[in-house]
């Protein structure tokens, strides 16, 4: 289509806000569809991988031809409409109703509006790449709009549907705070009430974003824009192009680790500026917004960005390194744990993200892994094989500045990651993708030691035979069932662990635990603690019911085989592995005494 295609016209105007209801004209210019047409509105949002049927949240679709005339339209599926012939155009009306907070679907009352484009806005078949303007009517005259779609003299345009998709709106009479740095415009958007500090919110971002443009020699934009949503106890962000939105819990910001939460957040989502939103899969765009678009490489843009998000917010100065190493060592203790880690590989649940990381069920963890927190520990061992390989010269934000200067704003295979390692780190990449990508190979520690001067303790959960005050004998080790419970009451079981003495014993997934040796179990803490008393090898009678009918198992308890991880630096760490943590890190070496304890 040519590049001076008359735009759609989309006009927005609210309903009822506090019903949250919102209505959609979009206006199809003369010879859009002469001979008629397909308007199709997405099952998907790029950057959330799967499918949401965002039309189950249109209704009252309606067309006006050029002669004034209304008439619903006919539905062709779940989500497309077709279009009769229109030489001279046709104007579009429809109904949205938007009552979800998240990063990826509207959300509108009568304090503000979020609103997502893909689950908002129509599009031509065959015809993404013709421009769209986008205009607000009606809502309250003290709010504003935020978005990174440029204002021109009659509303906001994208210069395509896929531009379109991936600039979402806020309006409301939100906060904002701006700089420059870099050569380009930042701009932050405050939406709610909460207990933090903007200001240095602002101050952080700024140094985050200055960590990131320092790693990759500048910023691909000129104008980037944040969007912060605060409301109580949610967390989560979303990517795009020139911008990202934020969920944050308003509450959590009377602590510290509430700030270092938002700040890695913040990092995750700007990182993604270059990982995904430029250096990508071919398969994540242009996209097919009517089904699924699978990739291998979701452990590549997701996962490594997870691990990236550590070593911005680190380089920055905003996180400190007692905070990112309790997380990291949390990451580690639940992904060599996890009984999925040997039944599926980072690329096999990249591809099958669609179907199974969001529609997760009960025995998931038994037979998944997530490409976030398992591709966040191969990053972080790929960090540490690169460092190997180069003897300290390149590490993973090496890999990253290579790709980006190599392949720039385009299309990455999984074959040009592994060149870019090879050619840092002097090593065949099959090793490393056999163990860790295409493989299911235990996480091993060990590199961690070699390259950086971090060891990675295991011990057990249970305190074991001594009592508060370091005296041995005096209290004994708890056992193990396998089962895992749901918190409060009932005790129902939400999981159990392949082979685990729960397992063997008949228990399963949804029974409820109604006591054990004769005691009722009214809680999940009381089935915990009497599950746990009679310590390893000791047998215990458990009364269970199953959708209603009651049965009686014998468990034969085990010595816990869960272990908590702490990571440290190690005490003989040399010269070079100290040298390799700062330039990684941005940060001293951390301090250790001989008990183990790590400085902050």
């Amino acid at each position: 289509m040519a590049q001076d295609a008359m735009p759609l016209r989309a006009t927005v105007r609210p309903l009822d806000l506090a019903q949250h209801l919102f209505e959609v004209e979009l206006v199809l210019p003369p010879g859009a569809i002469p001979a008629g047409g397909v308007a199709a509105l997405p099952a998907w949002t790029p950057g959330s991988y799967l499918i949401r049927d965002y039309a189950r949240f249109v209704d009252r679709v309606q067309m006006e031809d050029g002669a004034g005339r209304v008439q619903p339209l006919a539905k062709l599926d779940k989500q497309r409409w077709a279009l009769p012939p229109s030489p001279r155009g046709l104007k579009l009306r429809y109904r949205v109703y938007g009552n979800d907070l998240t990063v990826r679907t509207n959300h509108v009352d009568a304090g503000h509006a979020q609103i997502i484009p893909a689950a908002t806005f129509f599009y031509l078949e065959g015809q993404l790449d013709r421009p769209v303007e986008v205009r607000f009517r009606g809502f309250p005259k003290t709010w504003r709009v935020a978005t990174a779609l440029p204002e021109g003299k009659t509303g906001f345009l994208a210069a395509d549907y896929d531009t379109l998709v991936d600039s979402p709106f806020e309006l409301g009479t939100f906060r904002q705070r701006t700089f420059r740095t870099g050569g380009a415009h930042f701009e932050m958007a405050f939406t709610g009430p909460h207990t933090g500090d903007e200001a240095r919110m602002a101050e952080a971002t700024r140094r985050i974003v200055e960590a990131a443009g320092a790693l990759f020699g500048g910023f691909p934009f000129k104008r980037y824009l944040f969007l912060l949503t605060f409301t109580p106890k949610v967390r989560g962000g979303l990517e795009h192009r020139d911008c990202t939105s934020l969920l944050a819990d308003s509450l959590g910001f009377d602590r510290p680790e509430g700030y270092y939460s938002l700040f890695q957040l913040i990092a995750h989502e700007f990182f993604h500026a270059w990982n995904v939103k430029r250096l990508r899969d071919p398969a994540l765009g242009p996209f097919d917004y009517s089904r699924e678009n699978p990739t291998r490489m979701l452990w590549f843009h997701e996962g490594l960005t997870a691990y990236m998000e550590h070593v911005l917010a680190l380089r920055a100065g905003v996180v400190p390194w007692s905070h990112a190493a309790r997380e990291l060592a949390k990451c580690w203790s639940e992904q060599v744990q996890r009984p999925g880690r040997l039944e599926q590989s980072l690329e096999e649940a990249s591809w099958d993200a669609w179907i199974r990381q969001y529609k997760p069920h009960e025995f998931s963890p038994n037979s998944t892994v997530s490409y976030y927190d398992r591709g966040e520990m191969a990053g972080w061992l790929m960090d540490a094989a690169l460092r190997e390989g180069s003897r300290g010269k390149a590490g993973l934000p090496d890999l990253f500045a290579l790709l980006w200067k190599r392949h720039g704003d385009g299309g990455l295979t999984d074959a040009d990651v592994r060149k870019a390692y090879q050619d840092l780190s002097g090593r065949n990449p099959r090793l490393f993708w056999d163990a860790y990508i295409s493989g299911r190979g235990e996480l091993d520690p060990a590199p961690l030691l070699r390259a950086f001067g971090l060891r990675m303790e295991a011990r057990s959960p249970d305190p074991g035979p001594e009592d508060s005050q370091g005296e041995a004998g005096t209290r004994q080790p708890k056992g193990w069932t396998g089962l895992m419970l749901g918190q409060g009451a009932p005790a129902t079981v939400q999981n159990v662990v392949p082979g685990s003495p729960a397992s063997r014993a008949g228990l399963s997934f949804g029974m409820e635990i109604l006591g054990v040796d004769g005691w009722r179990t009214a809680s999940a803490a009381d089935a915990q603690r009497l599950l746990a008393g009679p310590g390893p090898g000791r047998k215990v009678r458990v009364l269970a019911s199953d959708r209603g009918r009651i049965l009686e198992a014998e468990v034969v308890l085990e010595e816990n085989p869960e272990r908590i991880h702490r990571l440290l630096p190690d005490l003989r760490a040399n010269a070079a592995q100290r040298a390799a943590f700062e330039v990684a890190y941005g940060q001293p070496f951390p301090r250790a005494s001989r008990r183990g304890k790590t400085s902050a």
